[in-house]
């Protein structure tokens, strides 16, 4: 939908045609993109958000060379910058974790709260508990300081702070826009100052439109163009599944119907979906080494079929799977090219967002990586639920066809109990 609505913007036989930007967060989405977009559309660019922001500042003279800091370094800056604010404070919130400080500093870079006033003014979403003033200030003293060491290593940006500047920089900008129309895709992982940003980038004549389902929403709860400031004169649900069976439909509603998804007000539920097919099964083992064993032979087997993904909730497991599956492709945010061919893909359930499959796999679903620890101990427990149970939600939608799910431990938590959401063989 997204891409037909802008080919038809950038339709020079109409009377409202213009330059169209089509954009998504997710880079590895791009290459789907340009496979089902019709060849020699003119005045259509298909970029991810990054590097429309990038260019846009380059253009303005505010992006030098290397100007934007790894995402390796940036946590060493952050766990710098922490160690150099508890010399100097006491405060409860310092004897957390970088961890803690990393995810911090990223929403507030997402919500443009870049300023001590709108940080401590700011509704915090999905932190638990919410941090008191003294605890905020202490947090945001942390931020300054991380900008300070970033600028003395010579880094103007990272990647969560790009929108922020490219909202400054586009009030800042009085010339005529580059693009009439912005359509957004996948617009649930964008954040408000990203959404801010490309609704900056166009003319009082031109439009915005966002696509997006508030279910996939992993990168942030709470986030949508509500919360962006956008004021959107016509709100249509897609209320046909075009994607799943009705049988994994159901499992996919099921999840939405989970607590972690509660006072969710941008929710639509289907009432049409795709052809029927098998039900999702649900395979668990001894050991974690006949669990992937499993999942090759049937990766191999369905991949034969029709394109199947193997997805995993941490890039490691991913890479090691890939190179013990004889012809798996990488699916990362440098996939070059896509086909709807048979084939087997590999990769995080982040780097399958907007995809779809014939068949899915989901090794690893044990209550030990869903929600992943790492996710725990950096946004607090409440918040890593609410994220990786989206993230589940979004891993189970991408299969059109077959869904197979394994563990070789207890099941996670995340999954709902109801009967009949999936078929599980005996053990042998």
């Amino acid at each position: 939908m997204a891409m037909l609505r802008a080919v038809f913007l950038a339709d020079p036989r109409t009377e409202h045609s213009g330059r169209t930007l089509l954009v998504t967060f997710n880079k590895s989405l791009l290459a789907y993109l340009r496979h089902v977009i019709p060849d020699g559309i003119r005045d259509l660019d298909v970029r991810n958000y990054h590097r429309f922001a990038r260019g846009y500042l380059n253009s303005r003279g505010r992006m030098r060379p290397n100007a934007i800091i790894g995402t390796e370094l940036r946590e060493e800056l952050i766990w710098d910058a922490l160690k150099s604010v508890r010399r100097e404070r006491d405060e409860a919130v310092l004897a957390r974790d970088a961890d803690f400080f990393v995810a911090e500093l990223s929403w507030m870079a997402r919500n443009g709260t870049l300023t001590e006033s709108s940080y401590l003014e700011a509704d915090r979403v999905g932190r638990g508990a919410a941090l008191g003033p003294r605890n905020r200030s202490a947090a945001f003293a942390v931020q300054e300081q991380y900008v300070s060491l970033r600028a003395a290593a010579g880094y103007d940006y990272d990647w969560d702070d790009l929108a922020a500047e490219a909202c400054a920089e586009l009030r800042r900008d009085a010339d005529p826009r580059f693009y009439k129309h912005v359509v957004i895709d996948e617009g649930q992982d964008f954040s408000p100052e990203m959404l801010r940003s490309l609704a900056l980038a166009i003319p009082a004549d031109g439009s915005l439109t966002f696509f997006g389902d508030v279910a996939q929403q992993i990168y942030g709860r709470g986030l949508s163009w509500r919360s962006a400031g956008l004021k959107v004169r016509q709100a249509i649900m897609f209320t046909k599944n075009y994607r799943n069976s009705p049988q994994i439909a159901r499992l996919g509603l099921a999840i939405a119907a989970m607590p972690y998804f509660r006072d969710e007000p941008d929710m639509v539920a289907p009432d049409a979906f795709s052809d029927e097919g098998p039900p999702p099964t649900l395979r668990r083992f001894e050991n974690p080494g006949d669990e992937l064993t499993f999942a090759r032979e049937q990766a191999v087997a369905l991949g034969r079929l029709g394109p199947t993904a193997v997805l995993f909730r941490r890039d490691r497991d991913a890479e090691l799977f890939a190179t013990s599956c004889q012809g798996a492709k990488r699916l990362h945010a440098q996939t070059p090219t896509w086909s709807p061919a048979p084939s087997i893909w590999v990769g995080t359930v982040h780097s399958a967002k907007g995809f779809e499959f014939q068949s899915v796999i989901l090794p690893g679903l044990t209550d030990e990586s869903w929600p992943e620890p790492e996710a725990v101990n950096a946004e607090g427990e409440e918040a890593a639920i609410a994220s990786d149970g989206r993230l589940l939600y979004v891993a189970v939608t991408r299969a059109r066809q077959n869904l197979l799910m394994t563990t070789s431990g207890p099941l996670t938590d995340l999954l709902p109990r109801e009967d009949g959401l999936w078929l599980e063989p005996r053990r042998r």
